[in-house]
C-alpha cells in the first residue's frame, strides 16, 4: 500500500509542478503559490466539511509550532518550484529536489529529527542512497541534453 501511495505522489507532485509552473508564466511564482495554496486549502476544507477525514480544525492548535511551519515551507517549496521548473525543466529540478530530498531524508531518519523516530544510516542503506545521488549527478552533469533542450532566448 505503501509503494502505491508513494507512486501516485510521485506522479501528482510531478504533475503539480508542470501544472503550478505554466499557471506562474501568467501570474509570477508567488502569485502562482498563493493561487495553489488557495485552492487547496479550499479542496481540503470541502473534504473536511463533507466529512472524509478525521478530527475537527481545532484540533490543529494543540500541536507545538514548528509543526505550523509545514504551511510556510510549503509555500516556499512551491513558489520555488513554479521559477526552476520553468529555466530548468521538470526532469532536471525533480532529479535536483530527490537528491536534496534523499540527503535531508537521511539526516532527519539518522538523528530523529522533528520529532521521528531515529533510523540509523546502515550500509545497505547508504548504498542505495548513494546509487540514487549518483544516478541524480549523471542527469545534472548531462549537460548537452540540457543545452539542446533549452528555448533560445
Amino acid at each position: 500500500m505503501f509503494f502505491a501511495l508513494a507512486f501516485a505522489n510521485g506522479l501528482l507532485a510531478v504533475g503539480s509542478r508542470v501544472v503550478n509552473a505554466a499557471l506562474s508564466d501568467h501570474v509570477g511564482s508567488l502569485r502562482g503559490s498563493l493561487v495553489n495554496h488557495l485552492v487547496g486549502a479550499a479542496a481540503v476544507g470541502v473534504v473536511l466539511l463533507v466529512g472524509i477525514g478525521s478530527g475537527a480544525l481545532s484540533a490543529g492548535l494543540e500541536v507545538a509550532p514548528i509543526y505550523w511551519s509545514g504551511g510556510v515551507l510549503g509555500v516556499l517549496v512551491v513558489a520555488a518550484s513554479n521559477y526552476a521548473v520553468r529555466h530548468t525543466g521538470v526532469t532536471l529540478f525533480a532529479v535536483l529536489i530527490l537528491a536534496f530530498q534523499l540527503i535531508g531524508s537521511a539526516l532527519i531518519d539518522h538523528y530523529g529529527l522533528l520529532g521521528q523516530s531515529p533510523i540509523a544510516l546502515s550500509w545497505p542503506r547508504l548504498l542505495g542512497l548513494g546509487l540514487l545521488i549518483g544516478g541524480a549527478l549523471l542527469v545534472v552533469t548531462d549537460r548537452d541534453a540540457i543545452e539542446d533542450e533549452a528555448p533560445d532566448a
